[in-house]
């Protein structure tokens, strides 16, 4: 099994009953062009395609995990430009086949900022088991604010051959509960190369970007390199570039410590 392998802004006020309905007929589009997909899939074999998970945007287990995985891990984030420190441990399990929960909490610095809940599930798999995918929730509540962000995405993963892969996710973000805010189109794309079993090279792309709020962009583009270490220990590292609305270009070191048990 190849090594393993994820978030995150402030609330704005509540929009109007227009950009409400782009709102919807964003969500709608999005998921009729993902349900027919679905319909469309094998049921998930009994060895589907392992497929690293990118670093940043990880997925809660791989897609296809069998009931009873469980990890722990932690990832960290440093922008080198300001001093900041964003880390956040997290628990993940798969309570049945190709369905896991994970819960995290990020810090930033010694400051716990949210609390998250995440759920995922397998559509099923195709291409002669070459190919993957699947659906992930994600949930957070602001600790200082209360405000809530939901998020769905869509994922699919190919494996090409011995050594290459890659996954896609692509869905959207929307804050707020009884008073819609911004909603963001949330997209993260990587390509992987296992070099041998034990280590895997990355690049992973992330880009969120406002379409009914206040049109901020935030893209991070990450090479990174996965080194199992033991049988259920492996870590993650990478130097990327971030871009973000209003702000320098600047670099970002990223590290995630894996115990799966």
């Amino acid at each position: 099994m190849p090594p393993r392998s994820e978030r995150k802004v402030r609330a704005r006020p509540a929009l109007t009953a227009g950009r409400g309905s782009t709102r919807s007929r964003a969500v709608a589009a999005i998921l009729s062009a993902a349900l027919p997909t679905a319909a469309g899939a094998e049921p998930l074999a009994a060895e589907s395609p392992r497929i690293p998970e990118p670093m940043v945007f990880d997925l809660l287990r791989p897609l296809g995990a069998r009931a009873g995985e469980r990890e722990v891990n932690v990832l960290t984030l440093r922008p080198l430009s300001r001093g900041a420190t964003d880390w956040a441990p997290e628990l993940e399990y798969a309570y049945a086949d190709g369905q896991s929960l994970e819960l995290e909490l990020p810090f930033e610095d010694g400051r716990l900022t949210q609390f998250k809940f995440a759920l995922q599930g397998t559509f099923g798999t195709g291409a002669d088991g070459r190919w993957i995918h699947g659906w992930q929730y994600i949930g957070q509540v602001e600790r200082g604010s209360g405000s809530v962000r939901n998020a769905l995405l869509y994922i699919s993963g190919y494996r090409s051959d011995g050594r290459w892969s890659m996954l896609s996710m692509a869905g959207l973000r929307q804050v707020g509960l009884r008073q819609l805010g911004p909603t963001a189109l949330l997209l993260n794309h990587s390509v992987f190369y296992d070099v041998d079993p034990d280590t895997v090279l990355g690049l992973e792309f992330n880009l969120r970007q406002d379409i009914a709020g206040d049109d901020r962009t935030r893209a991070l583009v990450m090479p990174q390199i996965h080194r199992r270490l033991t049988e259920r220990t492996s870590i993650q590292a990478g130097l990327g570039v971030e871009f973000q609305t209003d702000r320098d270009v600047g670099l970002v070191a990223a590290m995630r410590v894996i115990r799966e048990f």
